[in-house]
């Protein structure tokens, strides 16, 4: 399929597995990662897979304005594939502490990543993309964390939640649009990333579930980035994708 695929959050992690897994010479992709993937690159060479890598921080609110400006003027300015499609997968679990220790940077700093960014990055693929009868779907990573509480999460959850009805406000919109866009905010399960490092590098003081992800990781039970990436992609795929705008991949 020619397609072009952005995706954010690739250094490393799930986002570095399904950028892996997508490169392919009818395939451009575009990865946004604040770190470099030097393994990524050199695949990409390798495969002769069109690749754009943008090393950015997308906690940087007016700078994301920016980078998500240039890249709808590049999307206007390619050839126009049979699809286009958004992974908005960046995001950190941090600051995990109680309400009552909230550090209010590092809280601001994760709502703009979590949530700022994605709505930025949705607003300029949705416009740049709009014309022309492609093909569109946005894929949100989210967490089971934003369909309930868990102490020490409230950042987390909050924004995992406010990415949730963000995809079904962008899916009730699309509803009436000539060439509706197709969404969904998908929970990939429990999976072992850094973000899981962060996670048991926590105080039980300020998260109460710790010894719970310490067990996880001693029993094995944590899944494998690569084999999630794998089950994202097949799920991307699917004829009914967007059909359920909220949804969790061990569904199936």
């Amino acid at each position: 399929m020619n397609e072009t695929v952005i995706i954010t959050g690739a250094s490393r992690g799930l986002g570095a597995a399904l950028a892996e897994q997508l490169l392919a010479p009818s395939r451009r992709l575009i990865v946004i990662a604040r770190g470099v993937n030097p393994a990524l690159l050199e695949r990409a060479r390798a495969l002769s897979a069109p690749l754009d890598y943008h090393q950015h921080d997308l906690s940087q609110v007016e700078a994301t304005a920016a980078l998500a400006a240039r890249l709808a003027d590049d999307l206007g300015a390619m050839p126009r594939p049979s699809r286009y499609v958004l992974i908005n997968n960046a995001g950190t679990v941090e600051p995990v502490a109680l309400a009552q220790h909230l550090p209010a940077a590092a809280a601001a700093m994760a709502m703009n990543l979590n949530v700022v960014a994605v709505m930025t990055l949705s607003a300029a693929f949705l416009a740049a993309t709009q014309a022309g009868g492609a093909e569109r779907r946005i894929l949100n990573i989210s967490s089971n964390a934003g369909r309930r509480p868990v102490p020490g999460w409230g950042v987390y959850c909050s924004t995992k939640a406010a990415l949730d009805m963000y995809s079904r406000c962008i899916k009730a919109e699309q509803a009436g649009a000539a060439n509706p866009a197709r969404v969904c905010s998908l929970a990939p399960g429990v999976i072992d990333t850094e973000m899981q490092s962060v996670i048991r590098g926590s105080s039980s003081d300020q998260f109460p579930q710790l010894e719970r992800f310490m067990q996880m990781k001693a029993e094995g039970t944590l899944s494998d980035p690569a084999s999630v990436a794998g089950r994202l992609i097949e799920y991307l795929n699917r004829d009914d994708f967007g059909e359920r705008d909220i949804d969790d991949i061990r569904n199936y």
